[in-house]
């Protein structure tokens, strides 16, 4: 997947805007505010329907605009062609539609154009709350299998009426439907997360021996805290973990009943980074905590390419800074290699800091 052409109105600073882009990777440049990250939101939002900063619609609007557009063009692997347009109002009310199916609900949207993205602050991946790494985790796998994304709004709807109903003391039949439920779209995340881990880890080593040889090699390890039974003990056959689950659900009932609340389920699971038997951000130095970060970015990519078969974007926000000379060339050689597959995007404030900009396409902002 290619975004060969990038429409947007009143999106943060930029009142007015349209990029041509070719297959070249593309370099965004300029000083600081003129809107080079804004480029990256703004094709995030085309992909998964929102910022990946937290913050609300009503925030990325330019100051006194009404609301704001954006228009993806895309070219699919195959030759095909499809507009992705988002349409935000500041009075509440938001449109998401495509050319191929015209309007379509963000759950929809997702997975159409897979896509990455690496900023500064995305080190807390490494040093954050869980759920974090769980938000890391779901994002990929909601890009990958329609029936993961499916059992993830699945599970959040069913524990919010499960916590709704104990909250209020209605512990009857409506609370067991609910909890078949909240169970049913448990064990098909458990499953996937567990597939997943063991896919993602083999592909990051692949990634750091390919690219970055002199990189540590950190993996992703995934637990289950909530249920105190030894995790390997749950199998890996969804009918036998079903009826672990359910039995074991059963016997923490009396304990979500004192708490008013659920306590059990995958909102609970717990992913970290591992250097050996240690975490990573407790061995690592912030340098090649950065790289480590670069090299998992890397790895997300080339596990979307190969679970969709489809060409991801990759949006690579300030990667240079704070970087050694070395381990920049690294990520620049890296990204040149990757570029032949893979559509990426990446901003400095000046192109002065790669060393092979002749191959980007530059676009200079401000």
């Amino acid at each position: 997947m290619f975004v060969e052409l990038l429409e947007l109105h009143n999106v943060r600073c930029h009142r007015g805007l349209l990029i041509e882009l070719n297959h070249s990777p593309v370099l965004l440049t300029g000083s600081n505010g003129v809107g080079k990250t804004s480029i990256l939101e703004a094709i995030n939002i085309a992909a998964m329907s929102k910022s990946f900063l937290p913050v609300e619609d009503a925030e990325i609007v330019t100051h006194g605009a009404e609301g704001y557009y954006i228009r993806a063009h895309i070219r699919h692997d195959i030759g095909s062609e499809i507009d992705i347009v988002i349409e935000y109002q500041c009075s509440g009310t938001k449109r998401i539609s495509t050319s191929a199916s015209g309007a379509c609900s963000a759950r929809d949207l997702i997975g159409l154009l897979p896509c990455v993205v690496l900023l500064s602050s995305q080190r807390d991946l490494f040093i954050g709350e869980p759920a974090l790494r769980r938000l890391f985790v779901d994002r990929i796998l909601s890009q990958s299998y329609t029936s993961y994304k499916h059992a993830l709004w699945r599970m959040r709807a069913a524990l919010r009426q499960r916590n709704r109903l104990l909250s209020i003391g209605q512990h009857g039949a409506e609370l067991e439907a609910w909890t078949e439920e909240l169970l049913a779209s448990s064990i098909e995340l458990i499953t996937r997360r567990r597939s997943f881990v063991q896919q993602f880890n083999s592909i990051l080593t692949d990634i750091i021996a390919t690219f970055l040889p002199s990189t540590l090699i950190p993996q992703i390890e995934y637990s289950i805290p909530w249920y105190h039974h030894d995790n390997h003990l749950i199998s890996d056959d969804p009918g036998q973990l079903a009826d672990a689950l359910r039995q074991y659900v059963r016997e923490l009932l009396p304990r979500d009943i004192e708490r008013s609340s659920t306590q059990w389920g995958p909102q609970r699971d717990v992913f970290t980074f591992m250097l050996g038997s240690n975490p990573l951000y407790a061995v690592a130095s912030q340098g090649q905590q950065k790289i480590a970060l670069f090299a998992v970015k890397l790895a997300e990519t080339s596990y979307l390419h190969r679970i969709t078969d489809r060409t991801p974007v990759l949006l690579l926000d300030d990667v240079f800074s704070d970087l050694d000379r070395t381990n920049a060339q690294l990520v620049e050689m890296s990204i040149l290699q990757m570029s032949n597959t893979w559509q990426i995007f990446v901003t400095a404030p000046h192109r002065d800091i790669i060393s092979s900009a002749e191959t980007f396409q530059i676009v200079t902002l401000g």
